[in-house]
């Protein structure tokens, strides 16, 4: 059990610095780009927060039934691993909620109207709320943008309380949702900056 501790404690000291250097290195080839949607310094953080909400959302989507068909594994993972994994996915779920707040305010402060337009255009604006208003364009991927709010950011908010953070059924169904959400998470990225052609000419 020594050499095993051991050796967990050093793989988990070497997977730390991987996970944030890789999704540091996958956000920049975004951010450094000239892609109004992807041309943000928020990038990084946001997607190391990403990688922790959505991994710990999959590994608790494969766990649950995994604890429930094999009984004696309930005895190695407690309903206290559970709970406090439903409280890491609750923060980091808030922490993607506040990043996509945050593009938002960086597109609309930076004063370029072709990042503005992606978030409003292409991925905020109903079709009837952009009639209601009297718009011409209303965007095209607004189901994906508010399946991943929804997903990613409502859904974890039931984790508040103690009751849904102890029921494996609840956080199961939560983390499907967010494992859901993170996939029209990169949709939304990849696809609603790249629909229309934002080139200078």
């Amino acid at each position: 059990w020594l050499k095993y501790e051991t050796a967990y404690l050093l793989l988990a000291g070497i997977s730390t610095p991987l996970v944030l250097s890789v999704h540091s290195i996958v956000s920049f080839d975004f951010a450094t780009s000239v892609v109004p949607g992807w041309h943000t310094t928020i990038f990084p953080p946001y997607f190391v927060a990403g990688a922790i909400f959505g991994g710990f959302a999959m590994v608790l989507f494969l766990l649950i039934p995994a604890r429930e068909l094999y009984p004696n594994f309930k005895d190695l993972l407690t309903l206290r691993h559970l709970e406090n994994m439903a409280k890491i996915i609750l923060l980091t779920g808030m922490m993607v909620g506040f990043a996509y707040t945050m593009e938002f305010f960086i597109a609309w402060y930076s004063g370029n109207p072709y990042e503005l337009d992606v978030f409003v255009y292409n991925r905020l604006m109903p079709p009837f709320i952009a009639e209601a208003m009297g718009l011409e364009r209303h965007a095209p991927y607004w189901w994906a943008y508010w399946s991943m709010i929804f997903c990613n950011v409502v859904t974890p908010q039931v984790f508040w309380s103690r009751k849904m953070r102890t029921s494996p059924i609840v956080i199961w169904i939560v983390s499907l949702m967010v494992t859901i959400g993170m996939w029209f998470e990169r949709f939304v990225i990849i696809v609603t900056s790249l629909h229309r052609a934002w080139l200078p000419g």
